[in-house]
């Protein structure tokens, strides 16, 4: 379509003469904002009498009320900055070191490295945090000396809310508006089964193979309830594959893997945030254990209602934004309207937060239906300034998250809650939920793909005339499809029809590329779809967030920890060579994949309503638009046309009469 177009040479002129004026500004307010919000979280939720986090080594006095906390010193508030800001620059730069080194980079994985950075940064932390006591002692009145110990406690932490509420959606919203909607719908029945069934499996194999292994007592002195164990399959379930995806941009895999992997993980989270949030309520409360299966029902309601809720939410939000765009010309003041709408990014994940909906949802479809609906009212600078915005933002949101994932190690290591035998079951177990989800749902998959192409085929067969012109070399016999004679003259025009039976005709022939070639998903693809299953930040800040109720808060935060190094490092790192080994096709272009792929069938009902009613409402200049496209198809069924051979007279007429017949 032509809104889809790439950006222009105008486009990129623009670009060039209007980034350093606005990007830069933009980026330095977005970094600002989101120390600041670090800094007010840290500071709010543990300041509250009824917050207690033993996971984190923060210990604030008793005496915290008084207002003598390093958050409201410009001092400590600066120190804060200096440091973070210095540690994002230099992993910024190290970043490009690294893609200058192919080989390195496919070994080890830029996420990696941040992690890595911060994990180095936090031991040097930790050790001025872990300072004697006598020196504090000694400096006790020195309010820069309390406000440099505040600063080193805060770039320990890790706050969940602010993971959610500031750092998730400008990725997720940024995944939306740059993703292909006609792959990701293509091939949306196994992402939502994934996603869905797949979770909640993988969750509850997690937490019976735990369970199973804790009773015969091979997880050492540690033995949390059963309650304890769903919640945490339910967080551990949770899937972050950042460095996988980054590897199939860079190699260009099969975008069909692409968005297999891309869809399940942003659903992903959505379903394991829901269902750690039904299940952790029985924590401490296990009484009522024997409500967990109906709680497992009630979950599968309320994400029904949250999922098609936030879906339309989602929508509805990127539908306003073009009806505003399209009605308020704001193409003369590009500033104005580029913050207009930037503050697309935004409104809907708070609105559905308030709503009780999932703000990852409804972000992901704002950012897709933000870029069919709105960004065609857009000026072509304002496009090309949004565009390089939400990928900014989005790069530097990611980096943000890993770099606090790595220092926040040191934060909870001092505990000593590490239970070595539990945290390997606990590996061993996501790996085989994992395995236990994805073969299944791939085989059930396959399965019903091939019975409903045997499905069309007899019903193709058994509906219509399907009919084969054949020139005179080709004659098979002397008689038409009623077993009349063919004339001498009909043979000599050279063309009979003769009628196909159910064993000649083949699926090649019969059903269309949609039904056929790329839904089915391969024994190497199903492969590679079980080593994507890396875990990360969604995750760890779940685990952040467990209820504590049996002092084992600690215990699952540092087993998560360790499950996401392991995974970013070990899967991550050998995503590459594992490519490699399971012949997965790379540099593959995703324009040339649609055309050979993708056949145009009849517009359905939903497709003649959004252009009928939806895109005439909120694109401007619609209708030249559709004139253009109609010209298009015009000229393509011309070409067609002249591409067929020619019939005699004859020929065609006989060819109507049979037509007339068949549709009788």
């Amino acid at each position: 379509a032509k809104e889809h177009k790439t950006p222009s040479a105008r486009c990129e002129k623009a670009v060039a003469s209007h980034s350093n004026q606005l990007i830069i500004p933009l980026i330095f307010l977005f970094v600002a904002t989101v120390l600041s919000e670090i800094d007010s979280e840290i500071f709010m939720a543990y300041a509250d009498d009824n917050v207690t986090d033993e996971a984190s080594i923060i210990n604030y006095d008793d005496d915290a009320d008084d207002g003598d906390n390093w958050t409201d010193s410009e001092t400590g508030i600066s120190f804060y900055f200096v440091i973070f800001l210095s540690l994002l620059a230099l992993v910024l730069i190290l970043s490009n070191l690294l893609h200058k080194r192919p080989k390195l980079v496919s070994k080890f994985p830029e996420a990696g490295m941040t992690i890595l950075v911060g994990i180095m940064a936090g031991y040097f932390v930790s050790l001025f945090a872990a300072a004697p006591d006598q020196q504090n002692d000694d400096a006790a009145g020195d309010d820069n000396d309390n406000d440099e110990q505040g600063v080193a406690d805060g770039l320990l932490s890790f706050s969940s809310t602010t993971f959610f509420v500031l750092f998730l959606p400008p990725i997720i919203f940024n995944s939306g508006y740059h993703l292909k909607p006609e792959l990701f719908f293509r091939h949306i029945k196994p992402i939502v089964l994934f996603a869905c069934v797949g979770t909640v499996i993988s969750a509850i194999v997690v937490a019976a193979t735990l369970s199973i292994v804790s009773a015969y007592g091979l997880t050492g002195n540690f033995h949390p309830s059963f309650t304890e164990l769903l919640t945490f399959g339910a967080l551990i379930s949770a899937t972050d594959p950042v460095t996988t995806l980054a590897v199939f941009q860079t190699k260009r895999v099969d975008p069909h893997l692409f968005h297999l992997v891309f869809g399940e993980s942003v659903l992903n989270d959505a379903v394991g945030l829901v269902l750690f949030q039904s299940v952790a309520k029985f924590v401490g409360n296990e009484k009522n254990a024997e409500k967990v299966t109906v709680a497992l029902f009630g979950f599968l309601l309320d994400f029904a209602f949250i999922f098609s809720g936030s879906f339309f939410l989602g929508i509805v939000s990127g539908v306003g934004a073009g009806f505003i765009l399209k009605h308020l010309n704001m193409r003369k003041t590009a500033m104005l309207e580029l913050i207009l709408f930037i503050l697309v990014m935004y409104i809907p994940f708070f609105l559905a937060e308030i709503f009780r909906l999932s703000g990852i949802v409804t972000i992901l479809f704002t950012g897709i239906s933000a870029k069919r609906y709105a960004v065609p009212n857009l000026s072509s600078s304002t496009e090309a300034q949004a565009d390089l915005l939400f990928r900014v933002t989005s790069h530097l949101a990611e980096t943000s998250i890993f770099l606090e994932l790595g220092m926040s190690v040191f934060g909870i290591s001092s505990f000593g809650n590490f239970h070595w035998q539990f945290v390997l079951w606990a590996l061993f177990a996501c790996l085989l939920g994992r395995a236990l989800h994805v073969y299944p749902i791939t085989f059930a998959f396959n399965k019903s793909i091939r019975m409903s192409d045997e499905e069309k085929s007899i019903e193709l067969t058994n509906k219509a005339e399907f009919k084969k012109v054949f020139s005179k070399d080709e004659v098979l016999d002397g008689s038409d499809q009623r077993g009349v004679p063919l004339t001498t003259e009909d043979n000599t025009e050279g063309f009979i029809e003769e009628q196909l039976s159910y064993e000649s005709i083949s699926f090649d022939t019969v059903l269309p590329p949609k039904s056929r070639r790329d839904l089915n998903i391969g024994l190497n693809t199903a492969n590679m779809l079980w080593f994507s299953g890396l875990r990360g930040a969604v995750a760890y800040a779940c685990s952040k967030d467990f209820p504590d109720s049996n002092n084992h808060r600690t215990s699952f935060v540092v087993t998560t920890m360790i499950i996401v190094l392991v995974t970013v490092f070990l899967l991550g790192g050998t995503t590459e060579a594992t490519l490699k080994l399971l012949e997965i096709p790379t540099d593959i272009d995703e324009d040339e994949y649609m055309e050979a792929k993708y056949e145009e069938l009849p517009p359905s009902l939903l497709k003649k309503f959004e252009t009928t009613y939806i895109l005439p409402c909120v694109v401007r200049d619609y209708a030249h638009v559709g004139e253009e496209e109609d010209m298009c198809e015009d000229e393509r069924t011309i070409q067609e046309d002249d591409n067929l051979p020619s019939l005699p007279p004859s020929s065609l007429e006989h060819e109507g009469h049979i037509e007339l017949a068949v549709a009788s």
